[in-house]
């Protein structure tokens, strides 16, 4: 019997992680390259964690 783990995120695919904040993946690939976003890899895959989405939405939100 398999359950759903009901379990929070920590982490997001380069897919994911541009869909969340409404970007293509190959802009998110290139704000990677450009270190304007942090992330790590497991393997072949890049993650990034869900902590620096938040914080690179903070630092491009602009305040009036």
């Amino acid at each position: 019997m398999d359950k759903e783990l009901n379990v929070e995120r920590v982490s997001y695919s380069i897919r994911e992680a541009a869909a969340s904040i409404g970007v293509s993946s190959r802009m998110l690939h290139d704000y990677i390259k450009d270190g304007s976003i942090a992330h790590f890899r497991m393997g072949t895959r890049i993650l990034i964690p869900a902590d620096e989405l938040k914080a690179f939405i903070e630092r491009r939100t602009q305040k009036s």
